[in-house]
């Protein structure tokens, strides 16, 4: 299997979550890696086989340089089966956005559920409190 570094790893990973195709915009928001470091990368990928590269003049206004499209090789295909991102995908799974959010309601219930029992606690305590004090106060 290829060992390659985890921020090559996590573009893998960005570029296979794509279908097979990103673009370096795409690859930087999902990685959080700077221009440069895409680009660094994209150079030693090649250079390995996992991806190819190509610009395309067509997504971009005229004068502005054009955007680079990665797409993974026949070979990255296979090393991802012999399981070359399956660390970019486990850190990946520990921060994904949706379930954070599918999370964040869970707990926004459970403290919702809480404070309600507080207050009814609370509740609870302010009826009995002064019932106790008349039945100390009458011994």
């Amino acid at each position: 299997m290829t060992t390659i570094d985890p921020g090559s790893r996590d573009i893998i990973y960005a570029i296979e979550r794509h279908d097979g195709s990103a673009s370096t915009t795409e690859i930087r928001r999902e990685t959080g890696l700077d221009n440069s470091s895409v680009r660094y990368r994209f150079e030693k990928l090649e250079k390995l086989g996992l991806i190819e590269t190509e610009r395309d003049p067509t997504a971009t206004p005229e004068g502005v340089a054009p955007i680079t499209i990665a797409k993974l090789t026949d070979d990255a295909r296979e090393e991802i089966q012999k399981g070359l991102i399956v660390e970019s995908k486990r850190q990946r799974a520990e921060i994904e956005p949706v379930d954070n959010a599918e999370r964040i309601e869970e707990l926004e219930e459970a403290v919702k559920q809480l404070r309600d029992r507080v207050n009814l606690l609370q509740s609870n305590q302010n009826w009995i409190g002064p019932r106790v004090e008349e039945l100390v106060g009458k011994r």
